[in-house]
């Protein structure tokens, strides 16, 4: 069945949010004590997931405090967020070309809505937020709601990353996966290496005939 929906991640793949992410999240390590070596390997995992493993040894009431306040952390400091290059441009020739798409993010709406805001990205009412589904990445489920909800079955989708939890997640919901250089470039903190992966993407959206 050929692939006519794309499914993208935000942090990483659409927007560059690093430097905010790191702020809010070596902040929190530093109040909740928390080394920040046990935060390695976390990217792409919903905080509230992350904070449960994390702090795994703490009462519920202190987890969900820690949870409001990573929550509140990261959505009032948007400085130096923006949109990748080629995001835009990709976003703006699949909606002219009637593909369908949606963005599947382990933000909640709040955290998401702050980001496409400040990166000038279009967040399209159908996308899918860590408030949606109960388990998020690195289980299938968003990526899942998310092919249901731009009409399409999941082997109809591919899933753009830069996550392995992403990753993970849109395999095992049956998506194909497009990562190219946008993991490299996390890894390495240089977000000008993401736009070949875009460019390439947006070259093959050009060639692709309109939906009817």
């Amino acid at each position: 069945m050929s692939h006519i929906g794309f499914l993208f991640d935000l942090d990483g793949t659409l927007v560059n949010s690093k430097p905010a992410v790191e702020r809010a999240w070596i902040q929190l390590a530093q109040e909740a004590q928390i080394p920040l070596e046990k935060m390695v390997g976390l990217h792409g995992i919903p905080a509230e997931q992350s904070l449960r493993m994390l702090l795994a040894d703490r009462s519920e009431d202190e987890i969900k405090n820690w949870v409001d306040r990573i929550e509140h952390l990261e959505t009032s400091d948007t400085t130096g967020v923006v949109a990748i290059a080629g995001a835009k441009e990709l976003l703006s020739e699949l909606n002219e070309k009637k593909i369908p798409w949606t963005i599947v993010t382990s933000c909640t709406i709040p955290l998401a809505l702050s980001r496409v805001k400040a990166a000038g990205i279009e967040m399209p009412d159908h996308t899918v937020t860590f408030n949606d589904v109960k388990l998020g990445k690195p289980f299938p489920d968003p990526f899942i709601l998310g092919a249901q909800r731009i009409g399409l079955d999941p082997n109809q989708c591919w899933v753009i990353e830069d996550a392995p939890a992403g990753v993970v997640a849109g395999k095992s919901a049956g998506c194909s996966i497009m990562t190219n250089l946008i993991m490299v470039t996390n890894a390495r903190g240089n977000s000008a290496e993401i736009l070949p992966a875009l460019s390439l993407l947006n070259h093959q959206v050009k060639i692709m005939p309109a939906e009817p």
